[in-house]
């Protein structure tokens, strides 16, 4: 018998079955970095705090429909390489899957697929590496103001870390990207970065 929820919508679920088509590395990290980003954003910007361990109470659900005797959380990066890979899927995945569907606001899920999408990445090329910056201003002038940085004003990336875009666009010397990901004290995904620092390519 086919479990209504398999026909149910349901965002994750495209996801998965669109990891499963990629043998590139890079675009799995890509994917896992945007499961990361969700199940962080679930966690810190839903005021339901269980959502995860309910998705994993039925993720687990046994065959007889008691739960898993395991309670550990579950981690969204590491599910899509084990799903579907049977015959057939299991109804207490479905479930599971069209759970979050209804529980997660739209907003965030087209914010996850983004994420999931992206086609280009930033490379920092720079041998003693760089500063993201808050603003246009020299990187000397926000270190007088901001000694330690830590993300306030400035935040500094060692030389080959990888960043994945959202957006990139030109402004004078400097590039002002949208990273996929919030980084610093601040949680900011927004910065400026000295185009000579920098590598843009695609995935």
């Amino acid at each position: 018998m086919t479990n209504p929820a398999s026909s149910a919508p349901s965002f994750l679920r495209d996801a998965f079955k669109d990891y499963a088509t990629y043998n590139n590395l890079q675009k799995q990290d890509v994917h896992k970095r945007a499961l990361k980003w969700l199940q962080l954003h679930i966690n810190t910007k839903l005021a339901d705090k269980t959502i995860i361990e309910q998705f994993t109470q039925k993720w687990r659900v046994g065959i007889d429909q008691t739960p898993a005797s395991d309670t550990s959380p579950l981690y969204l990066e590491y599910l899509p390489s084990s799903y579907g890979k049977t015959n057939s899927i299991n109804d207490n995945h479905e479930n599971a899957l069209v759970f979050i569907q209804e529980v997660v606001p739209l907003q965030m899920q087209e914010d996850f697929k983004q994420r999931w999408n992206v086609k280009t990445k930033l490379e920092i090329s720079n041998s003693s590496g760089t500063s993201f910056k808050i603003d246009e201003r020299d990187i000397t002038l926000l270190q007088q103001e901001d000694p330690d940085g830590k993300g306030t004003t400035w935040y500094q990336v060692e030389n080959k870390s990888i960043y994945y875009l959202l957006s990139s666009e030109p402004k004078g010397d400097d590039l002002l990207v949208v990273l996929g990901e919030e980084i610093g004290s601040q949680n900011c995904n927004t910065w400026f970065v000295a185009q000579e620092h920098v590598k843009v390519s695609n995935i």
